[in-house]
């Protein structure tokens, strides 16, 4: 019963800090709304080459508060809402579930206090591993269709419409999730903020290194002048280079995850044989309290080899 409750605490506790955060987080948004518009005219400063032309390595050491490390660290981004297929507060819900969970079955191992550590720890990555899978599945749905963007840009400018039509084009004829996302830049542009200064938003949202190449084309040809168009279509077929890589290295990863996927299940498969085999042996795992422990010890290094393999594949891919 006192580790029922203390593991229920802990779990409520975990569940109020990240609402917290999030609440915070949420209520800023109204606070930087006004600031914008106060500031409309204001001109950003940025670290740019000693011929005043914007570079194209961005600064990403600055400082950030602590509340936005905390939502860096859970991968939640209070500006994109529209990501989060799952509310906010029941992927807080269903974190504070699997900490308590996991805590209620590690305390047997390793006592109440170790218990609740590890199911705090639980229930932080299990949030984070929520709001991450939304995010790269929102970003994923972005990149994809970076390149029709960039095309329709190309066209639009060839057919003499000026740049702003041409973004205005995109944000009006494309689907969902960059129609959205343009829309922000159209309204970023609307309140006086230049064209690229609203992509460099747009890429800090994202972290999508594309925009950050498409705000330094339209940040050089608004200094130096030159045919937009062509550069425009150069970009756009490198664009589309990256998302036809992206495309085959998850192909050629899919082999790796069903191995992972494979070695995951296999001693689960094992186990449920045997226990139609000889029913002796995996009840004695399930009565006695050391065969308990075996099974949470065997259950903890699986989730790891998992994890470790996840970013094996994930490095390989980035590499």
């Amino acid at each position: 019963m006192d580790r029922t409750l203390l593991l229920g605490v802990a779990g409520l506790l975990t569940f109020a800090l990240v609402t917290g955060v999030i609440t915070l987080a949420k209520s800023g948004q109204a606070r930087r709304l006004k600031e914008r518009v106060a500031n409309a005219s204001a001109i950003e400063v940025r670290t740019t080459h000693a011929a005043g032309l914007p570079s194209i390595r961005l600064q990403t050491g600055r400082q950030r508060p602590f509340l936005e490390r905390i939502l860096r660290f859970l991968r939640f981004n209070p500006d994109t809402p529209q990501e989060q297929v799952i509310p906010w507060w029941a992927t807080l819900l269903i974190g504070s579930l699997i900490g308590v969970i996991a805590g209620y079955y590690m305390g047997f191992l390793l006592g109440r206090g170790a218990g609740a550590l590890i199911g705090l720890g639980m229930a932080l990555f299990a949030v984070r591993g929520l709001f991450a899978w939304q995010h790269n599945n929102y970003v994923d749905a972005i990149f994809v269709q970076i390149p029709d963007a960039i095309g329709l840009m190309v066209r639009a400018i060839r057919a003499g419409l000026p740049v702003g039509e041409a973004i205005r084009s995109v944000a009006a004829e494309l689907a969902n999730p960059l129609r959205d996302e343009f829309a922000r830049v159209l309204g970023d542009v609307a309140i006086g903020r230049p064209l690229d200064q609203a992509l460099l938003r747009l890429h800090a949202r994202t972290e999508l290194p594309e925009f950050s190449f498409l705000a330094v084309v339209f940040g050089l040809q608004s200094q130096t002048g030159g045919n937009l168009a062509e550069t425009l279509d150069n970009l756009a077929d490198i664009v589309r280079k990256r998302v036809a890589m992206t495309k085959r290295a998850k192909a050629l990863a899919a082999e790796a995850r069903m191995q992972a996927g494979i070695l995951m299940a296999l001693p689960y498969v094992a186990a449920l044989a045997m226990s139609q085999i000889q029913p002796f042996y995996i009840d004695n795992f399930f009565r006695n309290p050391s065969g308990q422990r075996l099974v949470l010890i065997g259950l903890g290094f699986s989730v790891f080899g998992w994890l470790v393999i996840r970013w094996m594949i994930k490095k390989a891919g980035t590499d």
